[in-house]
């Protein structure tokens, strides 16, 4: 039964019929579009509405950011991923800064590329060893303003950094927590005020390295 669809945007048609025949593979996975470049990528996530979007870091005609950033504008329930052979911290960071929740090496093994998909599926955070160390690292010199950041968040606040680091949506945390979506939102939006911080998934990366959650998932451990 299918659980989780795909679209894959890479412009080297090799690789991208390749991972689509490997997903294919799998009985929870549909491979519901392949792209060749950016544009295209975002034109399809509107007409096929898949979980989650793997996009190369060097697709053609919209760079991998501005494409993760326009896709998660239009539809943010769609998780994206973008696959690299870069180990760059700071393509790292700009990914996770335009909103992608993962950022997977490419020599990753299929079964903990498949792993990966299902967690980013459910809104996680997956990052390919060793570029977790540097993504956690991102932060360190946060550390203490984060500290005295987290003082300042109220318990209704902390619950929902908590919440949106598990990767849930504005509707399931004001099903959650008995308020509205619109007291959701705000809340948010005041979040990210007193963190000093962009968007939804750095947010997670907050509660990571606080210790709230744990939800940068080292897939390659976990298989071990």
């Amino acid at each position: 039964m299918v659980q989780i669809k795909v679209l894959l945007a890479d412009d080297k048609e090799v690789f991208r019929e390749g991972l689509a025949r490997l997903l294919d593979e799998q009985e929870h996975i549909e491979v519901v579009s392949k792209c060749s470049n950016g544009k295209q990528a975002i034109k399809e996530v509107k007409e096929t509405k898949p979980d989650v979007v793997l996009i190369d870091s060097n697709i053609l005609d919209c760079d991998s950011n501005e494409t993760a950033r326009e896709i998660k504008e239009s539809s943010p329930e769609v998780q994206v991923a973008i696959l690299t052979d870069s180990e760059n911290e700071q393509e790292l960071f700009s990914a996770i800064e335009s909103g992608a929740t993962g950022y997977l090496l490419k020599d990753i093994k299929v079964d903990d590329l498949v792993k990966s998909i299902d967690l980013i599926g459910k809104g996680e955070v997956v990052v390919s060893p060793p570029l977790g160390e540097k993504f956690v690292g991102k932060f360190a010199s946060m550390r203490q303003k984060e500290a005295e950041s987290q003082t300042v968040l109220t318990q209704q606040e902390l619950k929902i950094v908590k919440l949106l680091a598990k990767g849930a949506t504005n509707k399931e945390i004001a099903e959650t927590l008995f308020i509205t979506e619109n007291t959701a939102k705000v809340h948010l939006k005041n979040i990210l005020g007193k963190l000093g911080l962009r968007n939804r998934q750095q947010v997670a990366a907050y509660a990571v390295q606080q210790g709230l959650v744990t939800d940068i998932i080292d897939t390659e451990e976990k298989s071990g």
